[in-house]
């Protein structure tokens, strides 16, 4: 995952749960959602919920123009509240300070491009995941047909394997470039990386031919490829999914039931997936409940 210049991020193995599955909190089974949380929420009609619009366009951004809020997980997290019967009450904080704002009980909810992995237990809960984000390749299309041709084409890019010796871009401590550097470890750096904490450059480079290919999060390669004029497409299957989560405090696991089941209802009536076509983010290889592969 990639948002902003300086955030790190760990690579993350294939999910074991399915998607749709609502994930099971050790440290709380058999609670029964014995605390007042949600019951509260229902009362007062509204939820506080933990947002930070400079995650960028990718995710959810300032819109302007209708002084709204915009982006996949904003129209996600509508439809959550809708299902609950719940408005949402937006509180600007930036994603790195989320955390501290939840356990303060400033907020009910954080949600913004945020993994489960390295969440205390003891402190926080995530949600089942609201969307699977995989890496993808993106490659330029084929030189245009009124260039002069090639004595010998090359097969167009799909697959890492054929990124042997070419210049790859990356994001700085992102999950693609964990992904690639660990590639590169076991195949002896067959691929040449450029790592760069601004992917906007890296698409700009990739449009004038200094760059092979780029692997970066779904969400940042479906914004640039929706940019006019745009060459760029993707390439290959999804890699590497990680799921994305809403995080409530430890202490309300009747808020965690509460999401958990809306998130399963948006799933299960298709919801979700008009959500993620709309913003051209939807993968059934990767979010199909009958898939287990990504």
């Amino acid at each position: 995952m990639v948002f902003g210049a300086a955030t790190a991020h760990r690579a993350y193995s294939q999910p074991e749960h399915l998607w749709g599955q609502a994930q099971p909190s050790p440290a709380h089974e058999g609670d029964q959602a014995t605390d007042s949380r949600w019951a509260e929420i229902q009362e007062r009609g509204w939820i506080r919920v933990g947002l930070d619009p400079s995650l960028g366009s990718a995710y959810l951004y300032t819109d302007l123009e209708r002084e709204t809020y915009a982006g996949f997980e904003w129209d996600i997290l509508k439809a959550i509240a809708q299902t609950l019967q719940i408005q949402v009450n937006p509180v600007v904080i930036a994603w790195s300070e989320q955390l501290a704002a939840l356990q303060a009980d400033e907020v009910d909810l954080i949600l913004g491009a945020r993994e489960p992995l390295g969440l205390d237990p003891e402190q926080f809960l995530a949600t089942q995941p609201y969307y699977l984000s995989p890496q993808r390749l993106v490659v330029r299309d084929p030189t245009p047909k009124d260039s002069v041709p090639l004595a010998r084409e090359e097969p167009p890019i799909e697959e890492l394997s054929q990124l042997f010796g070419r210049k790859v871009g990356i994001v700085v401590n992102s999950t693609g470039a964990a992904l690639l550097e660990a590639y590169n470890e076991r195949r002896g750096n067959a691929i040449r990386l450029f790592a760069t904490s601004n992917p906007e450059r890296l698409f700009v480079q990739l449009q004038a031919g200094q760059l092979d290919a780029v692997l970066i999060d779904q969400p940042v390669a479906a914004m640039n490829l929706r940019q006019s004029g745009s060459r760029l497409r993707l390439a290959g299957p999804p890699l590497s999914p990680i799921p994305l989560v809403g995080v409530v405090s430890s202490q309300h696991p009747s808020l965690k039931q509460a999401l958990d089941q809306a998130i399963s209802t948006l799933s299960e009536d298709g919801t979700l997936q008009q959500i993620l076509e709309k913003w051209q983010l939807w993968e059934p290889t990767v979010m199909s409940p009958a898939s287990t592969e990504g």
